[in-house]
């Protein structure tokens, strides 16, 4: 009979073991707590703070505001010759409105190094050093007036044309301060820009608009042809004892398809001639049936009339 004990030895390894067990639990717990943390972070970073200049983002901000609703007029007329002398009370008013208009892209010294032009290709003109770039209108002031007036293609340079012809001269005088080589215009060149643009009768600006409410403007115009469009639709189909409706059926493979690419194009309503023409391009895609060319034109003239009818009464 044994007179041993029955309790278990200890033993060092057995207790490092169950430690192990213990922390690699702890260290779980842990690390599943830092993930939930760091996803809490996450989600509150404010990443246009983290990544980019606070000079970049006002700037970016100011280009995002909403232009407002303004009614087209004629500007007064102007004297280029006297908009064109330097003149240090234009240069002044031109700084003012070049640090509102300019100085993002093209830097407040000019030197084409502002917070919003360094994603720009090509980058914003330098106008301190007039050989760093090509200029692809010119440096003269008559060019430098289109510029403003139309922008430049495939560049980062848009119209300036809501800006008054009066301010425009002034932002251009304050740009040449920036270097005294600028070029000169003959008197031939400033008559040609004064010719151009009208500048000495005055000029008319358009309406301007906010690009929300222009969008809204379309999506409102969409909905509305879509709703004449259903109207004219509904009634060609009540329309059962009309022959030119049985012709316009036979003509048409998708009534909605057909009327819609009549709506987008109302140059067919000019003519008997341009709507044949009209039909005849590509009729399948316009849910037309190929069989549109085997159509006499005097019929066609007549479905010609029902259709300008039908859309003059719905407006569509």
């Amino acid at each position: 009979m044994s007179h041993g004990s029955n309790k278990k030895k200890f033993n060092i390894f057995d207790y490092f073991r169950d430690l192990e067990k213990f922390y690699g639990v702890i260290y779980m717990l842990l690390l599943v707590f830092i993930v939930f943390l760091g996803a809490r972070y996450v989600k509150t970073i404010d990443y246009n703070k983290l990544f980019y200049a606070k000079e970049l983002l006002s700037s970016d901000s100011n280009m995002r505001v909403s232009l407002p609703v303004k009614k087209g007029s004629i500007s007064p007329p102007v004297d280029v010759i006297k908009l064109s002398t330097p003149s240090q009370e234009i240069a002044d008013k031109g700084k003012n409105l070049y640090n509102t208009y300019c100085s993002s892209c093209h830097g407040e010294t000019g030197a084409g190094n502002g917070p919003a032009g360094g994603a720009l290709n090509p980058p914003p003109r330098n106008f301190v050093d007039l050989s760093a770039q090509q200029w692809k209108i010119g440096q003269k002031i008559s060019n430098m007036y289109v510029t403003l007036q139309e922008g430049i293609p495939n560049t980062g340079m848009a119209s300036f044309s809501t800006i008054s012809p009066e301010d425009r001269f002034a932002i251009i005088q304050y740009v040449r301060t920036f270097n005294p080589a600028y070029p000169k215009d003959s008197p031939e060149d400033l008559k040609a820009l004064d010719e151009k643009y009208s500048l000495s009768n005055g000029v008319k600006e358009p309406n301007q608009i906010p690009i929300s409410l222009a969008m809204d403007l379309n999506i409102l115009k969409a909905d509305t042809i879509k709703a004449n469009i259903a109207k004219i639709v509904a009634d060609i189909d009540a329309s059962t004892k009309d022959t030119i409706a049985f012709l316009l059926n036979e003509l048409i493979s998708d009534k909605k398809k057909a009327l819609t690419s009549l709506a987008s194009n109302t140059k067919w309503t000019e003519s008997p001639e341009e709507f044949i023409k009209f039909a005849g391009t590509d009729p399948i895609d316009k849910g037309l049936k190929a069989s549109v060319y085997q159509i006499k034109p005097d019929t066609m003239n007549r479905i010609y009339v029902y259709l300008k009818d039908l859309f003059a009464k719905y407006k569509a």
